[in-house]
């Protein structure tokens, strides 16, 4: 009764190595694209000696299943293997590989399967064939999935479209209309939501919009302003996520900032953190429920393409030492264990990597290996699975503060503010004050009513710009503008536009004029919810609104910080800066500024 059985399949692409793994190790999408695979649930288990167990509950084919399975082994562009050890199914146990190797131009793929078993029915499904059928079709799909790719991004298999009632479609042909008669469709409302309707789960569960930029080969603002106009129609839902910073999993995931919490804790690393709004809290999209209703659970949880900043996970024994070979890019990267403990981050040239030592939770780095290679050593008392991942993982997370400092965040989603007496820290923001120069005396040389229509002029001259570069209108204070900016370059933009542009602002309200007033400077803050918008608070802003104060009226006073900006400094390298020095009001230290002088103001010294 009891048995064992195991089977390989070959398979060879005319693709090279790079384009073939991300597919092969994309096994979450894999498995949803397989016909009679279905998703499941996991629940992480803690263990007595800190290791962590993943209990999950599916169905293998029409049997419901339980089974405990580790959280995967790979080494990027070479390997993965999973195992499930089955507490309730047909089998035992099942093994599951696929190694690669460049090979004739192209790459070749064995993919792996052992399974075991102890019962009459586990016997039954290897003899009649039923196991080996089920995992050639597994291995046939990822070859289809190969073949049909443009790239390692496309998508590769799509699902039927879902079944909408006349009811329901109409709905989906307003919401287009409704999302491309505004400013923010971009003419890709339709191709949006037949994606949320028929793109794999894995794909669309946490669509985030900087990976859908890069798919489809559009602005990232684009994507941003689209997937958020989207959501406004009630095509998708939104969702913050918090992310670990260890697993990087999505661990809390409220549908509004008012819900964000300050603190939580992960199952799989078995630790408690704290939210940080610039690093670990994303904004993620999904289809809405009536448009298409999505199974619980994952198809795969082993992640090796759903992490692809992991670029090895290997699970070493006690007392043992490893070499995987495996060449690493120059930049930064993490060490650490799946399971809770230290970590260390360390910086490659893209030579000799340094061993990688774990020691009863603790974690250093050793003297380079070889180069081409990777030593993993465990002196510690238990098995642990390592982890070398690359820590500039956030290029495709749409961060907090970025989205907050959108137009289109905060015209399509007034209700997303904070709770009262709640604060979130941004690591970075560009802060823009303007103001009017001598508006008292422009009051009383031409009237209140014409005065005051042409400060409103003014303000609608100053947002234009203001959104016109990406910036985000904060508040008007008097005849005061407060703007931010997620990209200092842009800050300096707008700020450029509106001093060159004021001229002809004014030959449109001849005889009156405006003199603007203009202070620019970037660093970290907070947000709040202040009359129910969100707001921006610190030293920052601060000075921001000081340097708008050293503003003779027509120029336009720039910080260091943000001068020193590499891009803010390209956007800036034909203009004349000139350095000033002062110690700006409620500062107690002279603070460097550069003031920028408009031609009109030039011309007019010269003269």
């Amino acid at each position: 009764m009891a048995g064992q059985h195991r089977i390989t399949f070959e398979s060879w692409f005319e693709r090279p190595l790079a384009e073939v793994w991300p597919v092969i190790s994309d096994t979450n999408r894999g498995n949803e694209i397989t016909d009679g695979m279905s998703a499941y649930t996991a629940e992480d288990v803690l263990g007595a000696d800190g290791s962590v167990r993943r209990h999950a509950r599916g169905r293998m084919g029409p049997v419901r299943a339980e089974w405990v399975e580790g959280f995967g082994e790979w080494v990027e562009n070479r390997y993965l293997r999973q195992v499930r050890h089955y507490i309730i199914c047909p089998l035992r146990s099942l093994t599951v590989e696929f190694r690669t190797r460049e090979e004739r131009g192209g790459t070749r793929v064995e993919s792996i399967f052992e399974a075991t078993w102890d019962s009459l029915l586990g016997t039954a499904m290897v003899r009649l064939g039923i196991l080996d059928r089920a995992l050639k079709k597994l291995v046939l799909t990822a070859e289809t999935a190969v073949a049909t790719q443009d790239g390692p991004d496309r998508d590769s298999v799509a699902v039927p479209p879902p079944e909408l009632d006349d009811a329901q479609a109409e709905r989906l042909e307003r919401c287009v209309a409704e999302i491309e008669a505004g400013p923010f469709g971009h003419g890709l409302a339709r191709r949006l939501a037949e994606y949320l309707s028929t793109a794999p789960v894995v794909d669309v569960r946490r669509l985030r919009p900087l990976v859908l930029a890069r798919h489809w080969d559009i602005p990232a603002e684009t994507a941003v302003e689209l997937c958020v106009a989207v959501q406004r129609a009630g095509l998708a839902d939104m969702r913050w996520a918090v992310l670990c910073p260890r697993c990087r999993g999505a661990k809390s995931e409220p549908g509004n900032l008012y819900e964000l919490p300050r603190g939580v804790h992960c199952e799989s690393c078995n630790i408690d953190f704290e939210r940080n709004f610039s690093q670990n809290v994303e904004l993620v999209f999904g289809p809405a429920g009536w448009l298409r209703d999505l199974p619980l659970g994952e198809f795969c949880m082993m992640g090796a393409a759903s992490t692809p900043h992991v670029k090895l996970q290997r699970q070493v024994e006690p007392g043992e030492a490893v070499s995987e070979r495996l060449s690493l890019a120059a930049g930064g990267y993490r060490l650490r264990t799946v399971e809770a403990g230290g970590q260390c981050d360390v910086d490659c040239d893209g030579g000799a990597f340094p061993e990688f030592i774990a020691r009863d939770g603790a974690i250093a780095a050793g003297p380079p290996a070889e180069p081409g290679t990777v030593t993993l050593r465990n002196d510690g008392q238990t098995a642990r699975t390592f982890v070398i991942e690359e820590r500039a993982w956030t290029a495709d997370v749409l961060t907090g503060p970025r989205v907050i400092a959108m137009r289109a965040f905060r015209d399509l989603c007034p209700e997303q503010v904070l709770r009262p007496g709640d604060d979130v820290a941004i690591g970075r923001i560009a802060i823009l004050f303007t103001d009017l120069k001598g508006s008292t005396a422009l009051y009383a040389a031409i009237g209140d009513s014409t005065a005051y229509g042409l400060v409103r002029d003014h303000f609608a001259f100053l947002v234009d710009k203001v959104h016109g570069h990406h910036g985000v209108l904060v508040k008007t204070m008097g005849d005061a503008v407060m703007a931010a900016f997620e990209d200092p370059a842009n800050a300096v933009r707008a700020a450029l536009a509106m001093q060159r542009d004021v001229a002809a602002f004014n030959a449109g309200h001849a005889p009156a004029e405006i003199v603007v007033k203009l202070g620019l400077h970037q660093g970290s803050c907070i947000a709040v919810t202040t009359g129910g918008n969100l707001d921006y608070f610190g030293t920052t802003v601060n000075i921001a609104a000081r340097l708008q104060g050293q503003s003779r009226g027509g120029d336009m006073v720039l910080s260091a910080a943000i001068v020193a900006d590499p891009a803010a400094g390209r956007v800036l390298a034909d203009t004349e800066l000139r350095p000033e020095s002062a110690v700006l009001h409620g500062f107690t230290r002279a603070e460097t500024f550069y003031r920028v002088i408009s031609p009109a103001e030039d011309a007019g010294r010269d003269r």
